[in-house]
């Protein structure tokens, strides 16, 4: 299904502690990694690394972090929604594929670990938001 696609991972990265923060930077690289395993495809999260270098609390480095990860998008036809928690950093982006015409699918590790669902009937309410 995804063989050979280059996918935009979208999980949360913000959290109130940092090593909560921290915790999503690897739930992020552990994302990367299944999606690549269990489909084929190339997947890419800013949100993985870009933390180490800029400060999701500052709000220029955060305007600076998010236009990265828009750039990535750019290279990708596919985005996975991972977890189980929507932020709001995560809903710019989902409402950015639907606009660009991006496949988009959710992925729960928890509930069904080896299967993606296409999300694509969730268009019109993003483009209400």
């Amino acid at each position: 299904m995804l063989s050979g696609k280059k996918a935009y991972i979208c999980s949360p990265l913000s959290a109130p502690e940092a090593r909560e923060i921290h915790h999503n930077m690897y739930m992020a690289r552990l994302y990367m990694g299944q999606m690549q395993l269990l489909y084929n495809c190339r997947a890419f999260a800013a949100h993985a690394y870009l933390p180490w270098m800029l400060d999701d609390s500052i709000p220029e480095e955060r305007e600076t972090a998010l236009r990265i990860g828009l750039e990535l998008m750019d290279l990708c036809s596919v985005l996975i929604i991972c977890g189980r928690r929507v932020s709001s950093g995560m809903k710019g982006e989902i409402k950015e594929a639907f606009s660009r015409n991006m496949d988009v699918y959710w992925y729960d590790s928890e509930e069904r670990p080896s299967e993606l669902t296409a999300v694509q009937s969730w268009r019109e309410e993003w483009d209400a938001l």
